[in-house]
């Protein structure tokens, strides 16, 4: 299953718009379990540059587009809200879908 990763960055000083922010967003697109598997939602990281998020989506099989529909649509909001809001979403394959790109298969 495809893995989603959702990296955001903002400055110290607006900290607290973007927890207002995020609670907006979230209460207007709520996680969607038939979707996707949190794996990791909203951890953050105080840097010397401001805060950097992180959120790891377990996407189930047939329903990346999907996900991704729900996930570009948050991440729009979300920068609409918080104008100094820097955020990168990444797909990857788990290795049972790269394998067969390459001719192998994954050991059972």
């Amino acid at each position: 299953m495809p893995i989603v990763l959702i990296h955001t960055r903002w400055p110290h000083s607006e900290a607290e718009a973007v927890g207002k922010a995020y609670l907006e967003v979230m209460k207007k697109y709520p996680a969607d379990k038939t979707l996707y598997k949190p794996v990791v939602s909203a951890c953050v990281k105080a840097t010397t540059e401001g805060f950097k998020g992180l959120a790891v989506d377990d996407v189930k099989e047939g329903k990346l587009q999907e996900t991704l529909d729900l996930v570009y649509r948050r991440m729009l909001m979300f920068g609409n809200l918080v104008k100094a809001l820097k955020y990168e979403i990444e797909v990857f394959m788990a290795g049972v879908e790269a394998m067969p790109m390459v001719g192998l298969k994954m050991p059972e």
